[in-house]
């Protein structure tokens, strides 16, 4: 019999033949991508001090609490060594909170735990976590309009315990035009300063109080707390505020003084 079968039909089942073989071609290539993880292992290692300058081995319970972006929180605990370890922990961005007894809460923010091909373990830069300041602030008094020979001002002061050369003392300064400054409303503060004996010299030169934002003829108040060496100070990233967790909040009414002219 002879076959009657219509050429333009023909082409047209040879195109939908052809049209199927690629969409089912396309759907296993689609069932056969790997899928990339979604959690993976995050580690690091927590190195503590005393309030002074000395490392110790008191790293065990440090407890690491991980927040990411959203909302979720997970918890970890330091081993005697320092180190500490995520398992299964969701990539995201992390903050951390690092806490202790006897130690200010410290924070630390921008984490980053991502997936790398071929990459084991996310591994967190070693964190330094400092104790609570053991240095009392007993007195502090205007002295003078001069620091080591330069215009500016300085300041008598005492301190409990009595610093050593092998007991240093470690104090912070926080400056303001506010009558009631302190270490959580100030408007400057100083870096930490260390103290070996009684009969340094401190407080600040004009132009570093220029530079602090004050001017010259200005009321400024101060206030000196004791501080740690490794302060565990951070910045909440929202507001710009600066915390210092290791202050020892026992100190002395704040002290007035005018910026020379």
């Amino acid at each position: 019999m002879k076959n009657s079968f219509n050429p333009v039909l023909k082409g047209f089942f040879l195109i939908i033949s052809i049209f199927s073989a690629l969409f089912l071609t396309a759907c296993s290539d689609d069932n056969n991508t790997p899928q990339l993880p979604t959690k993976g292992t995050l580690l690091g290692n927590i190195q503590t001090f005393d309030d002074k300058l000395i490392s110790t081995n008191d790293a065990g319970g440090v407890t690491i609490t991980a927040s990411n972006l959203t909302g979720q929180t997970f918890t970890a605990t330091a081993d005697n060594t320092g180190r500490y370890t995520f398992n299964e922990l969701p990539y995201d961005s992390y903050q951390f909170e690092i806490s202790k007894s006897g130690y200010g809460t410290l924070r630390v923010f921008g984490i980053s735990h991502v997936y790398v091909k071929d990459v084991i373990s996310t591994v967190v830069q070693n964190i330094p976590f400092g104790k609570i300041s053991t240095t009392t602030v007993t007195g502090l008094a205007f002295n003078e309009f001069l620091l080591n020979g330069e215009v500016g001002v300085s300041f008598d002061y005492n301190l409990s315990p009595v610093p050593t050369s092998s007991n240093k003392a470690f104090v912070r300064y926080f400056l303001g035009p506010f009558a009631d400054v302190s270490n959580t409303k100030f408007t400057a503060r100083s870096e930490v300063f260390s103290f070996s004996s009684l009969s340094a010299n401190t407080g600040f030169t004009k132009d570093k109080l220029l530079e602090m934002g004050f001017s010259a003829g200005q009321t400024v108040y101060v206030r000196m707390y004791g501080d740690s060496f490794i302060s565990n100070n951070w910045e909440d990233p929202t507001s710009g505020i600066e915390v210092f967790p290791n202050i020892n909040p026992t100190t002395v009414a704040a002290v007035s003084f005018v910026v020379p002219n």
